[in-house]
């Protein structure tokens, strides 16, 4: 197994002149040449200012080529990279930095404006659009500390933080065996070619996209451009029109929206669904309709995954009909990502593919083919505990080494895993952020009047059905009340897990013995 920089390190000599990074719409844009010196003089930067083997840099803005390249740098010089969603509140970022013990941060101008009347002391604080640092000392750009060959496979080289809580955050730390791991078995699994691109459309500040959407990517020799901001269904037709992907990695929310927007309204006309059936003509059809959706697509498409939730079974189904190169994987931050996938040639629909390379997966089931149990995981690709968090760390792994994933599952003989529910309540946002509803419902809840709330998620949008205090509530003003709990939970909220409406209850939720809501019987 090779690790993922040194595999970084061989494709850009191989591939100097070949574009490796831009960003879409914007004059940015670094060949693989001059992509590695922009990350030897950033390393020689960092490295004068003070980080060591070991340190922590922290990263926070929207995907860009300057994210990646800070990443690289932060990893070349066996820095700790920590990353944090932009989206988070300056409280919660200014925490996170201060949780993890990061000496620089190297923030997106969004985020620049958002410190712009934060302390964090002892934090140097990184305008890496210009690279910059707040008080505007410039890099060096002549200096450049060399990308030599590497073998710390087992060291740290991510802190993960998927939420911006201050109650105990969980930083999943990962190491360049885990990422090394993911990264070999893609290449091996799904072939990159030159010349090949990419949209990135995911957040690089979650694994999921940092993995697939940048290191893989990276090591294949392909070129990435990233949506700086969430493009609008248009815009990134439009992209995928210019660029011509060869992959689309994404959460199940796009490519639902584009077949039941674009497809569906044509396949569910009468004449076309006696069409569809018809065994002398339905091959051409839905030939015809694959066509249409590759060309909308940019013409190139060879692997269209999705990972992060279970896709919609008529969509799901259509794309099997017509033999579309989609596949869904199974994976999570503690794995970096990858527990689970199978190439479309022979991916099972419904499923989420079988085990992947240097992984073990066990169904806590006493008929595993018929009665889901717990998905326990060990090998390579896992995390090697919370940050600075030994309670959830010991929580998450049995004396086996078995981790406990929360998710339900079964298998079957051919060893292909399929879903079949949550432990956990995560709900994943429409650009594949998690968003957790307990943080939610905990601003509710410590609202005048609330009892108790219950975040849940209806047609991609997020809804809070709250059991108030009746007693206390004027029936003449509950519509401003609620009114008013909807604009002040959303003011506390970064933009993807905004509640779109409060529904109260009329009785208080039911409940287990341990008095915790039964979550499932809410939807």
């Amino acid at each position: 197994m090779k690790h993922f920089l040194n595999l970084i390190r061989e494709s850009s000599i191989k591939n100097p002149n070949e574009k490796a990074l831009s960003d879409y719409g914007e004059d940015v844009c670094y060949t693989y040449a001059e992509m590695v010196e922009e990350v030897e003089r950033v390393a020689e930067w960092l490295t004068s200012m003070g980080i060591e083997a070991g340190d922590r840099v922290a990263i926070c803005g929207r995907s860009s080529s300057h994210w990646g390249i800070s990443f690289l740098a932060t990893a070349v010089i066996r820095g700790v990279v920590v990353s944090i969603l932009p989206d988070f509140t300056a409280e919660n970022i200014t925490y996170l930095v201060r949780h993890s013990g990061a000496k620089v941060l190297m923030a997106g101008p969004n985020v620049m404006s958002k410190l712009e009347k934060e302390q964090i002391d002892n934090v140097k604080i990184v305008d890496m659009e210009h690279w910059c640092i707040r008080n505007g000392e410039q890099m060096d750009c002549q200096t450049r500390r060399e990308w030599k060959e590497l073998d710390n496979i087992d060291e740290l080289v991510l802190i993960n933080y998927t939420s911006g809580t201050t109650d105990k955050p969980k930083g999943v730390m990962i190491t360049n065996r885990a990422l090394s791991s993911n990264v070999n078995y893609a290449l091996k699994t799904i072939e990159v070619r030159r010349g090949d691109a990419i949209v990135s459309m995911l957040p690089l500040a979650h694994i999921f996209g940092v993995m697939f959407d940048f290191v893989y990517q990276l090591a294949g020799g392909a070129q990435i451009v990233f949506m700086k901001k969430m493009p609008t269904p248009s815009l990134l037709l439009k992209a995928f029109k210019e660029v011509k992907p060869y992959m689309i990695l994404t959460v199940p929310l796009v490519i639902e929206k584009i077949i039941q927007n674009k497809v569906f309204p044509i396949i569910n006309q009468p004449k076309m669904k006696m069409l569809w059936y018809t065994p002398t003509l339905k091959h051409i059809i839905r030939k015809r309709v694959k066509e249409n959706i590759l060309q909308a697509f940019g013409g190139k498409l060879r692997f269209l995954i999705v990972g992060g939730a279970a896709m919609n079974l008529q969509v799901e189904k259509c794309l099997k009909q017509i033999r579309f190169p989609y596949a869904s994987g199974y994976g999570m931050t503690e794995a970096a990502p990858l527990i689970c996938y199978e190439n479309w040639w022979d991916y099972k629909q419904g499923s989420v593919g079988k085990v992947v390379e240097r992984m073990e997966i066990r169904i806590d089931s006493d008929d595993k083919y018929r009665i889901p149990g717990e998905i326990l995981v060990r090998g390579d690709n896992l995390f090697i505990g919370y940050y600075n968090n030994v309670e959830a760390t010991n929580a998450a792994f049995d004396e086996y080494g078995w981790f406990h994933t929360g998710d339900l599952g079964i298998v079957d003989k051919e060893g292909t895993i399929y879903l079949k529910g949550r432990c956990k309540n995560m709900i994943l946002g429409p650009s594949g952020q998690n968003i957790y509803p307990e943080e939610i419902e905990t601003k509710l809840n410590l609202m005048d009047k609330v009892v108790e709330s219950l975040v849940v998620e209806r047609a991609g949008k997020l809804i809070a059905l709250v059991y108030p205090d009746y007693d206390q509530l004027d029936e003449e003003k509950i519509k401003d009340e609620v009114r008013e709990w909807l604009l002040s939970v959303n003011r506390q909220l970064p933009n993807y897990s905004q509640l779109s409406k409060i529904e109260l209850m009329e009785e208080e939720f039911e409940k287990t013995p341990k008095k915790s809501i039964k979550r499932f019987l809410y939807k």
